[in-house]
């Protein structure tokens, strides 16, 4: 049964589960299935709308190339192969639009205060990304007016962009992403930053965007990114405009037009066409709530030992929440985090478990039924 489908939520108020995951992403969804594994109970909690964490908030559309398994999965996909793999095996509870507020310790339970009610467990297992996180707003000129009239900063389909003139707003990797994912889709785009740094080889003419990033993406894989950009550009589909800033918009209930200004000669403007624009500047993430929870902290993130444990009773944390010597943010090592943190809390409720669990290709899912293929391999 998947969270949408789960219809008795509030019953499991009253529950006490073995394993509270707070954060429906990626590593939380993992997370839940290796709880589902060791035949443990679990529940995950989001402050989000949806599953996926960041890969489905920010970039559903663009492919992931670091995934073992995959040479490259779209976000949007990762994120439903993992929901087949826990919540339709498993039965976990899922609390989205739900922010853990306080923690407190109520004899055996773990017990985290939400807006909803209070939810208890045994053990709590943090796995919330980078924390909290919001866009950045444009600087020099209020898009406030124009957000749900044309201005985004997130993609939720890249379809909502299909046949219109989309202005890029930004210089770092997730703008040129954009303009290599809308290339297929939108009728004309134009990439606008403030500061030559990032495109003054394309402005120039034949040379590379080298702001293009894919997160783990082989170089060869960037070099294609990089080839595409300079040939659309050479083509006329996309306009490389450096330095400009937005100076004004204009539009009857929805963007029609944008004025652009030069950084450096105010006097100097560019009016475009415009359906859309999309604001790439990055993300303020926060730790939110969990910042006062009395968690060891450094440079934002939660200190955890070699166990995945915090310093807190019965708390564990993995992704790239945590910090420890070492540590590599990657999806690939937030999984194998989440397996050890899992296999902690669990050995901790019962101590004759042992850490290391037995092969999948011998023991199959727990609780699948005969026949089917989630059984262990003969």
């Amino acid at each position: 049964m998947s969270a949408v489908e789960h219809t008795d939520l509030a019953r499991d108020f009253d529950e006490v589960r073995d394993l509270t995951i707070i954060g429906a992403g990626p590593v939380g969804l993992s997370a839940a299935f290796w709880a589902g594994m060791r035949e443990a109970s679990s529940r995950i909690i989001d402050s989000l709308p949806d599953l996926g964490g960041q890969l489905t908030t920010l970039y559903p559309e663009k492919w992931i190339f670091d995934v073992p398994g995959h040479p490259r999965v779209l976000a949007k996909d990762l994120v439903e192969l993992l929901r087949q793999q826990t919540l339709e095996q498993f039965d976990v509870p899922v609390h989205l639009d739900t922010t853990a507020e306080r923690i407190s310790w109520d004899d055996d339970a773990v017990v985290l205060h939400t807006e909803r009610g209070e939810l208890r467990s045994r053990t709590v297992l943090i796995a919330g990304g980078h924390g909290a996180f919001e866009p950045k707003k444009l600087p020099g000129y209020d898009m406030t007016p124009w957000e749900g009239r044309g201005a985004y900063y997130l993609v939720g389909e890249k379809s909502e962009f299909a046949g219109k003139k989309v202005v890029i707003v930004g210089g770092g990797d997730s703008a040129c992403d954009w303009v290599v994912n809308l290339l297929d889709v939108a009728d004309r785009i134009a990439l606008v930053h403030r500061r030559f740094r990032a495109f003054a080889g394309a402005v120039a003419g034949g040379g590379q965007i080298r702001a293009i990033r894919v997160p783990g993406a082989s170089d060869l894989a960037r070099r294609e990114l990089d080839q595409l950009v300079v040939e659309a550009k050479s083509r006329g589909d996309v306009d490389v405009l450096v330095p400009f800033q937005i100076k004004d918009i204009a539009g009857n209930g929805w963007i029609e037009r944008v004025t652009l200004f030069h950084s450096e000669d105010e006097g100097q403007e560019v009016e475009l066409e415009a359906d859309a624009v999309l604001l790439q500047l990055g993300f303020k993430t926060a730790l939110g709530p969990l910042k006062d929870w009395g968690l060891e902290i450094s440079k934002g993130s939660i200190v955890v030992d070699p166990q995945m444990k915090t310093n807190l009773q019965n708390v564990w944390a993995c992704g790239d929440i945590t910090t420890f010597d070492g540590k590599l943010k990657l999806i690939a090592t937030g999984f194998a985090e989440a397996a050890i943190a899992v296999a902690q809390a669990v050995h901790h409720l019962r101590p004759d478990m042992k850490i290391q669990p037995k092969y999948s290709t011998n023991t199959g899912v727990p609780g699948a039924v005969e026949g089917d293929p989630t059984s262990p391999a003969s």
